[in-house]
């Protein structure tokens, strides 16, 4: 009988963990900063973005410093998060070679680096809420279970991701030219008041836009999503979850011989 991987955490919590701060080390060896790469590459390109569209704006818009810095770190924790997934495996092969270890569970460490790297970078969304002269409202306690919505859809596209990565080698180059996409097809430095045609129209299928949407009301409108987004949002999330790990399943059985 299939278990669902999610139900046996808790009894793999310790080598979960432990794989993921492996991760973590390894990601920044060598390097003089650490850690602290982890919240200074979107704090960059935030400044970036910031400089540039503040220039271009001939009406600032009210806090579009905090609208701009919520949908980077969420874009940012989307491309690395998916990007560990998917070489998951294959980074791992090793260890799928010589130990008997579920092979599910390498896109649940590549997601749960992501979880705790997620920490850190939002340290820098409150932290620059002083210097912006900002506030959250009573809504952001609503932010923790759209956190949550956020790590189960890049869970899911982990699973897709890392699976299919063992036997097509060009999708590495594919979803890196996807996820460079995506930076302009969601609402990071845009709003979706300002558009029409196809951005909205890619905007209202795209999972990952959804929940930055929702991210901007809760903690920059302060405002609670409407239950149709919280609704819509998670049959999404759920739904590629759910596919994810079927296909995984599926393909799991030979992926020995093709690392």
């Amino acid at each position: 009988m299939v278990k669902f991987p999610l139900i046996e955490l808790l009894d793999k919590r310790s080598l979960i963990l432990h794989f993921s701060w492996m991760n973590i080390k390894l990601r920044f060896k060598g390097s003089y900063l650490g850690l602290v790469w982890t919240g200074l590459e979107p704090l960059l390109m935030f400044l970036i973005l910031f400089v540039v569209f503040s220039s271009i704006r001939e009406i600032p818009k009210e806090n579009f410093g905090i609208y701009l810095i919520t949908g980077v770190l969420f874009y940012h924790l989307f491309s690395r998060g998916t990007t560990t997934g998917l070489g998951s495996l294959q980074e791992n092969s090793s260890l799928l070679k010589s130990l008997k270890i579920k092979k599910e569970l390498f896109p649940v460490i590549a997601t749960t680096t992501t979880c705790i790297l997620l920490f850190v970078e939002l340290g820098v969304l409150f932290g620059l809420m002083p210097v912006f002269d900002f506030t959250p409202g009573w809504n952001i306690l609503y932010l923790p279970i759209l956190l949550i919505l956020f790590l189960l859809l890049v869970l899911g596209m982990n699973y897709i991701l890392s699976i299919l990565y063992v036997y097509i080698k060009d999708l590495k180059q594919f979803w890196t030219i996807f996820v460079y996409a995506l930076l302009f097809l969601s609402p990071i430095f845009w709003y979706t008041t300002e558009v029409e045609g196809m951005l909205l129209d890619i905007q209202k299928i795209n999972p990952f836009g959804q929940i930055v949407e929702m991210a901007h009301k809760i903690i920059v409108f302060n405002q609670i999503p409407e239950l149709v987004e919280w609704f819509y949002t998670t049959i999404f999330v759920f739904g590629i979850l759910f596919i994810g790990f079927i296909m995984f399943k599926k393909l799991e059985h030979n992926i020995v011989e093709k690392l």
